[in-house]
């Protein structure tokens, strides 16, 4: 197995995990590639926190500055966006936004429970966002004061197919204070975990070293018993496949890194063999990150997936849109650009 020399090893020696702590010195001149790989991964502010002393040099000052208002700026727009869909008296949580370590996150993605959507739609333009777009399945607002996209979801899922059925997850919603001393509306770390693999698998087809932290923080942060209550969702939610791949990439990311398994992680794949094509895969190349899912471990995700009636309708609905050149045109150069991009 190859380590040494893996990006991906520094980073992870460098930041530590919540189960291992920093194993590994860096020198300034090192910095450069390791922060432009973070950035790639999602995780730039996470990397330069980690490295105190050195992401406080004149190179990055500015940079860790910057990211740090940039997070303080979406704390505010989060708040924000939650105070108008309270005042609305929607039935809203936050899925996928509020990760449980400081990040600077791209957009923030709220799922709606409300049976009148429409009506929604209708308050956010009323309460001042800026309307930019609408798919099959979601809505996407601006957030013009804190430049930042904000998309509320009727149904998880892409384009017309949905992969995530949101009233199996209405029983997880909780009540989290952001740093700001405000109090949202959020999924639980359980079953905010099966949304992030659902994304992973389903959606983006990537695993992206963001995940690997919000993967480890969220389990570090769960109950010992919590174990068996996230099996039950991922069982009923029909991820079993997405769920083994995604934390069997945890595991051996975390094992190159720190030459163990967290308790908790080995635990919920001790009934659920690694996956091997995606395992050998990730070592063939040097665990780099972010690292995109083969084919085959789509297809046998999806294929559990239509398992669900509700996820089997909606891909009939898919297959009824492709009857509109229009859409087809659109879904293609959509595909397109999903098969050559490097991170999401």
């Amino acid at each position: 197995m190859k380590t040494s020399n893996s990006l991906t090893h520094r980073i992870l020696r460098i930041i530590g995990s919540p189960f291992a702590t920093s194993h590994l010195e860096l020198r300034g001149k090192d910095v450069t590639p390791l922060y432009h790989y973070a950035t790639r991964n999602r995780m730039p502010l996470r990397f330069l926190q980690a490295l105190g002393t050195i992401s406080k040099s004149d190179s990055f000052a500015k940079e860790y500055d910057k990211l740090r208002n940039r997070y303080t700026q979406i704390v505010q727009a989060t708040s924000r966006v939650s105070q108008a869909l309270e005042k609305a008296s929607v039935d809203y949580a936050f899925f996928k936004s509020i990760r449980p370590y400081r990040e600077v996150t791209v957009d923030l993605d709220i799922l709606i429970f409300s049976p009148e959507y429409q009506q929604v739609i209708r308050n956010m333009s009323h309460a001042g966002y800026t309307f930019l777009a609408a798919g099959p399945l979601s809505t996407t607002f601006r957030d013009a004061k804190a430049e930042i996209n904000i998309d509320l979801y009727n149904e998880i899922g892409a384009s017309h197919i949905i992969y995530l059925d949101k009233q199996k997850l209405r029983k997880s919603i909780i009540d989290k204070k952001l740093s700001n001393g405000k109090i949202v509306r959020t999924l639980d770390p359980c079953a905010d975990l099966v949304a992030l693999i659902a994304h992973s698998v389903l959606k983006e087809q990537m695993y992206v070293l963001s995940e690997y932290y919000t993967t480890l923080y969220s389990l570090a942060n769960t109950r010992s018993t919590s174990s068996n209550a996230i099996i039950s969702m991922v069982e009923e939610c029909k991820i079993s496949r997405a769920f083994q791949t995604h934390l069997g990439l945890s595991a051996l990311l975390h094992q190159q890194a720190h030459g163990f398994i967290p308790d908790c992680l080995a635990k919920l794949l001790s009934q659920r063999d690694l996956n091997p094509l995606e395992s050998t895969r990730v070592e063939e190349v040097n665990f780099l990150m972010p690292f995109k899912y083969h084919p085959i471990t789509v297809v046998q995700a999806f294929v559990e997936k239509f398992r669900e009636a509700k996820a089997r309708k909606s891909f009939t609905d898919q297959i009824s849109s492709m009857l509109n050149p229009k859409f087809t045109s659109f879904a293609i150069r959509q595909l397109l650009g999903h098969i050559i991009r490097e991170t999401y």
